[in-house]
């Protein structure tokens, strides 16, 4: 959904948060991405299948959560932020 923040791979950081800023609909081959620092990200997805949506990140109040299980969204960005 538009607006939805995800954890996007990187190769320096790891991982990095990125706003989604057009919605996608299925079928779509590019995904559309703003970074945290204000530059554009367009992810490409395979030419023969739909794009993966990224995890999405859990929302401010759960940041610096001290038990894991508070979070809403546990994956392996969320985990490493935390």
């Amino acid at each position: 959904p538009q607006g939805a923040r995800v954890w996007i791979p990187d190769s320096v950081d790891v991982w990095r948060v990125a706003e989604i800023t057009r919605s996608y609909k299925e079928g779509d081959t590019v995904l559309h991405l703003r970074l945290e620092d204000g530059s554009v990200r367009l992810e490409l997805c395979s030419p023969t299948g739909p794009c993966c949506l990224p995890p999405l990140c859990n929302p401010d109040c759960l940041l610096g959560a001290d038990d894991l299980v508070a979070l809403s969204h546990l994956h392996e960005p969320a985990v490493l932020h935390s």
